[in-house]
């Protein structure tokens, strides 16, 4: 919520190069920890800086689509920050068994370090406000007229104000929004539901089956499947998009106009995917069921 308001003032690649620094030195204290304490704190604050990316590269998709294109880049953006838990303990189960647990980290920043190096090189502001000033500003500079003035310019309101109210509207979103408030009920009975299993996969295939870590790694790529075969239904879901939007032309509505509930079909059939996932992965649990590679 801070970093989105400070978007408004300094734009989005500032914000990746400032967080995933932060990122990568924070992910050294994890590697070189003697104690749990320093594990918490450091972990912590890796978290923390972490997290900027999940609520800023929404923006920087949207930005470089178009609303009607935007369906497939955004359905895989949405998914790739949860191929990563899924490939890290099938990576780090390895690393764990050959070496020790700290190469997990020294791998973790190796990599880290390579894509900030990638953002700094390759990644260029995409805000379109911040764009417009920049514009703004050269053409000030060129042509010596002063009338140049981007919108952002013109905003009245300091950062500390802008940062408060960015804080404070999700939660007027969900306490006056019912529609907003079921779905973000949803999604986190749906995510806590994942990384439960994140979890339960080294009791129940480590301890009640006897996998290694290795093993126990490999045991996340059932996760990963469905994940790839959840994206690639994406065409199946827009053809259902198109067929909605028609049947509202048909009715009168707006050429090309939609609604918001237009996008949940899939949802709804993700709902009830769920609970007979769960009920046909009971049996795993129970120790005495027979598993092998």
């Amino acid at each position: 919520m801070v970093t989105n308001a400070r978007i408004q003032f300094f734009g989005r690649r500032p914000i990746y190069i400032c967080s995933f620094s932060f990122f990568l030195i924070w992910m050294i204290p994890c590697a070189v920890a003697q104690n749990m304490q320093t594990m918490l704190v450091a972990r912590f604050l890796d978290g923390l800086a972490g997290s900027a990316f999940l609520s800023v590269a929404g923006g920087t998709v949207g930005d470089m689509f178009a609303k009607h294109e935007l369906s497939a880049p955004m359905m895989l953006y949405t998914a790739s920050p949860f191929v990563g838990p899924e490939i890290g303990p099938l990576i780090g189960g390895f690393i764990v068994e050959n070496t020790t647990w700290r190469w997990c980290f020294y791998l973790l920043i190796i990599w880290s370090g390579l894509q900030l190096c990638l953002i700094i090189l390759f990644v260029p502001e995409t805000y379109h406000p911040v764009l417009l000033r920049r514009k703004a500003i050269r053409l000030r500079k060129e042509t010596g007229n002063q009338e140049w003035i981007a919108p952002i310019e013109k905003m009245d309101r300091s950062i500390a104000k802008t940062v408060m109210w960015s804080c404070i509207r999700p939660f007027q979103l969900l306490f006056f929004e019912p529609m907003c408030l079921n779905l973000c009920i949803l999604s986190a009975i749906l995510l806590g539901i994942l990384y439960l299993f994140f979890g339960a996969f080294p009791l129940v295939f480590g301890n009640n089956h006897g996998f290694s870590l290795s093993q126990t790694g490999i045991a996340f790529l059932g996760l990963l499947v469905g994940m790839v075969a959840g994206v690639s239904s994406d065409p199946i879901w827009r053809r259902v998009y198109g067929r909605l939007v028609r049947q509202r032309e048909e009715q009168g509505g707006q050429p090309g106009g939609s609604e918001p509930e237009f996008r949940l079909p899939s949802t709804i059939v993700g709902a009830w995917v769920v609970p007979i996932a769960l009920f046909g992965r009971l049996p795993v649990t129970v120790r005495h069921c027979r598993l092998g590679f």
